[in-house]
């Protein structure tokens, strides 16, 4: 506890570094990527589809680890290091997180699942949907990891 609170200011910082990156790569691919998966044709959308899932995986591995880790740390300052005015960024932040991986884990993963056998316009449209949500979540941890750096590190107790 006493590293955390020693190093509070710091994991704020990381905290919102990992945050953000996310942010602008998940509106990257829902604007950019996603919408280019129809445009790719059938002949190459297989190979296609692995390439994304491979390379946005090794891309997204370390900061969105990161931004879990240091979510955790940021969770323990609120509520057991007495930093009471991280308790509601941190909470939404949290609740936003859960959003993120419920989607990730029952409707993206398998989405990505199905278009690997080839592209399927409504598997796609689900992806967008899903990813849309996804998206506004992972913006609401963006917004949450500024609150928390502006002013969770304001007051200390």
């Amino acid at each position: 506890m006493e590293v955390l609170q020693r190093n509070s200011r710091t994991l704020l910082v990381i905290h919102l570094a990992a945050t953000l990156f996310m942010v602008g790569l998940i509106w990257t691919i829902h604007y950019v990527h996603y919408p280019l998966f129809a445009n790719v044709g059938e002949p190459a959308y297989v190979g296609f589809q692995a390439a994304h899932v491979d390379r946005i995986g090794k891309l997204l591995f370390v900061p969105w680890l990161t931004e879990g880790v240091t979510l955790i740390g940021i969770l323990v300052l609120a509520f057991l290091g007495g930093h009471k005015a991280l308790r509601v960024p941190a909470v939404i932040n949290g609740a936003a997180m859960v959003v993120i991986l419920v989607i990730s884990g029952f409707w993206s993963a398998p989405a990505h699942g199905k278009l690997a056998d080839g592209f399927d316009i409504s598997v796609h449209d689900q992806l967008m949907a899903a990813n849309l949500i996804r998206s506004l979540a992972w913006t609401v941890c963006g917004a949450c990891a500024v609150w928390s750096l502006l002013f969770g590190s304001l007051s200390t107790r």
